[in-house]
């Protein structure tokens, strides 16, 4: 049961607790002090502008729609953050090369190979600009991550080709090639966003192998911290044409600081590069760095998560609903009508879910919270789907 799930060392309050509540009523007034971090507020819901009421409509219901992480930053972070209010008027640029050398020496990869960004959605942009054209498309399997190549009108900001993934939403890269042998640019969000499957290592390096001369394969892991997928930084360290991509922001926790990183060969970077590489702030880079010398974090976070996405699975199990089997810290769950509509009646009860995707009218998205989130969204939706 959910109330058994293991607590990590980084959370100061039982949530077993918490867990005694029977319901939505009871619950809510208990998370927004017990919990350490709730996701954020939905950009369609208005937010007070005095600074005290930003921060509280964080906590003033159960936000599982962005996929953040409900833990928030690990200890050694907090504490190394601590006390750097006074340094705010510091760049700290120098502190980028510290962490991309700390990061590139516990991958196996040399300095040059690895350049921090406020996030990794920066470098994402970058990559569509860069190794795509009119001539030479973007090309990725729907749904996925694909904001990043997308203009003000929701068109791709160069020619992309899509394929849909496959019956069973695994990425399918040999149809992906056949759909566009020309492509400057194949996208990989691997564990996939939004069904959370894995595409297998061996997938990746066949592409490697078979696209064209000239190309490159963009892999996303932001979420492989949750996965058992096997990380493409190898691939990198063979100076193959492959950039990764990697943000602190989800099993680290790191989200409203904005860091992340992209590796690749030299080359490959200085292209990026021609669209901007911003100074990342400097607690981003302080609590990045922690994070990575904490021992132990990424498995205990990893086992955390798994211990409340299975709750979920056997409790949708239980009630005969479907879902894809999500590695990560999301799931698709169908609804068998427009997920946009059940999202916004789980919202009338201060729930907070994501709604369909591209391929998938009829699935909602589900961000992993605590026990605590996870029960009072439970009880919300089998009213919704009663």
């Amino acid at each position: 049961m959910a109330a058994d799930i293991a607590q990590p060392t980084d959370l100061a309050l039982s949530r077993r607790a918490i867990m005694r509540g029977t319901g939505a009523a009871l619950a809510l007034p208990l998370l927004s002090q017990a919990a350490p971090v709730l996701a954020q507020r939905s950009a369609a819901l208005p937010v007070p502008e005095d600074p005290a009421g930003m921060i509280s409509s964080l906590t003033d219901g159960v936000y599982i729609n962005s996929n953040e992480n409900p833990l928030g930053p690990c200890p050694a972070a907090l504490r190394a953050l601590s006390g750097l209010e006074r340094l705010g008027g510091r760049y700290g640029m120098a502190f980028a090369n510290r962490l991309a050398s700390l990061f590139a020496r516990q991958n196996g990869l040399a300095p040059e190979n690895v350049v921090v960004h406020p996030g990794s959605y920066a470098p994402l942009c970058a990559a569509g600009l860069a190794f795509s054209s009119k001539e030479r498309p973007i090309a990725y399997a729907e749904p996925t991550f694909d904001s990043g190549f997308m203009g003000a009108n929701g068109k791709p900001v160069t020619r992309a080709v899509t394929i849909a993934l496959a019956g069973d939403y695994q990425l399918d890269v040999r149809k992906l090639l056949a759909a566009a042998p020309d492509a400057g640019l194949y996208y990989v969000c691997n564990p996939n966003n939004p069904t959370g499957l894995v595409t297998p290592h061996a997938d990746i390096e066949w592409l490697l192998a078979n696209k064209p001369a000239g190309s490159v394969v963009l892999v996303d892991e932001a979420y492989i911290h949750y996965s058992d997928a096997e990380s493409c930084l190898d691939l990198v360290a063979k100076g193959q044409d492959i950039l990764v991509l990697r943000t602190f922001s989800k099993i680290y926790g790191l989200a409203g600081l904005r860091v992340g990183l992209v590796a690749g060969r030299k080359d490959l970077l200085d292209r990026l590069a021609d669209y901007g590489i911003n100074v990342t702030s400097m607690p981003a880079i302080v609590a990045a760095e922690a994070s990575l010398l904490t021992p132990g974090l990424l498995a205990e976070r990893k086992s955390y998560t798994a211990a409340v996405r299975n709750d979920l699975f056997a409790w949708l199990d239980a009630r005969g609903t479907r879902y894809v089997p999500s590695q990560t810290s999301f799931a698709m769950i169908y609804v068998g009508r427009p997920g946009g509509e059940v999202a916004d009646a789980l919202a009338k009860d201060r729930v907070f879910i994501s709604g369909k995707r591209k391929n998938m009218d009829n699935w909602v998205r589900v961000t992993m919270g605590t026990p605590a989130e996870m029960k009072v969204f439970k009880a919300a939706f089998a009213k919704v789907m009663a």
